[in-house]
């Protein structure tokens, strides 16, 4: 098998700005705050098959598509691959702006989250890799995570993408407290965890972490990320694939029910992921408020733009996307969540941004959206 290991690492260069990105690393700092050396470490002492095969690609990008560090940043990175002892391949911003010129597509893109793991499937599958791992820089493998992923997918020809857990501080469970009682992120993802953890078997679901992902090239050749996700983007690649498998796509030729679009999580020790995050995300509670709000309006609107799957459908999958978006008045649900906020914060700018965001994305249909994307993705992924 050929595997590609994908990791994202995220670079501030200028201090003036709000990145997009929960904890990039300053480039200033770089040689004393990245976490990538820990993580290439980690992969370094990976077991595998000797007849298999790992390559590792690594997007290092600079916060808002700035390209004017990318020498730099492509120096300071290096300096750190070269201890791999695997072929690597390495991107910047103007890299990816080169391709995009040349194949005259936005989905070579670093505006975001969900843009970079797209990229994070079109380059391996260039490359015809067999087996795409996803993960970022703040996070270290177990040294028979190879072995155990093959193992998986060996056994279950049938599945094309399979989620795994976050252990961090030593347990895999969400015990983070919830500040708003309209709001229960932390205790519905816990939920998930608890229910999909119980035993070793394989379980459908809509439930995993963008930074441990496996991934046949069957599936990247055909699903995408949604774009301009603010964050969460990993959920929102789960919900679409759903989206697709209940309703197909017709302009892209997929007939509803086919099994590649369904998703798996597996709690199997050796592929759940140490993660050992610089800082919590949540630090600016009202920024990551915001971000969390705008990524499930878009979801949201994703399952109001078909019919095939209600929202009650979400509890099988998913108690915590259930219970964050699982409501025919979405708007309402806000508004409960935002009326809590008043009472702990300021929330005069953020609830005006919330709402003209809901109302402006509002106006399309977000899956007929997706669906024709989807058909331009599969079409690019054709001719590289």
């Amino acid at each position: 098998m050929k595997f590609a290991i994908v990791i994202n690492t995220y670079i501030r260069v200028n201090e003036n700005l709000v990145d997009n990105f929960d904890h990039p690393t300053p480039l200033n700092e770089f040689e004393q705050k990245n976490t990538l050396y820990k993580t290439i470490k980690s992969i370094n002492n990976l077991n595998m098959d000797e007849n298999d095969e790992l390559n590792v690609y690594i997007f290092s990008i600079a916060a808002h598509e700035n390209t004017s560090h990318d020498d730099e940043i492509k120096e300071k990175t290096e300096k750190i691959l070269k201890k791999l002892k695997f072929k690597y391949y390495l991107y910047t911003n103007t890299d990816i702006k080169k391709y995009r010129e040349k194949y005259n597509s936005n989905f070579f893109s670093t505006k975001g989250y969900s843009e970079i793991r797209n990229l994070g499937f079109i380059f391996p599958t260039m490359n015809n890799e067999d087996i795409i791992i996803q993960i970022d820089d703040d996070e270290l493998l177990r040294k028979n995570y190879i072995l155990k992923a093959k193992e998986i997918l060996t056994k279950n020809l049938d599945k094309y993408l399979i989620t795994a857990p976050y252990e961090k501080n030593g347990t895999i469970r969400i015990l983070g407290k919830d500040i708003l009682k309209n709001w229960r992120k932390n205790e519905s993802m816990d939920k998930d965890i608890i229910r999909l953890s119980k035993t070793n078997d394989l379980k459908e679901a809509i439930f995993g972490f963008g930074g441990n992902m496996i991934i046949r090239k069957e599936f990247a050749q055909k699903m995408f990320y949604p774009l301009e996700i603010p964050r969460g983007e990993d959920f929102a690649l789960l919900l679409a694939s759903r989206l697709i498998y209940e309703n197909g796509n017709e302009y892209a030729g997929i007939k509803p029910k086919d099994p590649i679009f369904k998703t798996y999580y597996s709690p199997e020790k050796d592929i759940t992921i140490i993660h050992e995050p610089p800082y919590v995300p949540s630090k600016n509670f009202i920024f990551y408020v915001e971000k969390n709000l705008k990524r499930f309006i878009l979801e949201w609107l994703m399952i109001k733009g078909q019919n095939k799957l209600k929202f009650e459908d979400l509890k099988k999958y998913s108690i915590y996307i259930y219970e964050m978006i699982g409501y025919e008045d979405f708007k309402s649900k806000v508004k409960k969540i935002l009326s809590e906020l008043k009472s702990k914060y300021d929330v005069t700018i953020l609830e005006k941004d919330i709402f003209d965001y809901f109302d402006e994305h509002s106006k399309i249909n977000r899956f007929e959206e997706y669906k024709k994307k989807q058909k331009e993705y599969i079409d690019l992924l054709r001719i590289l």
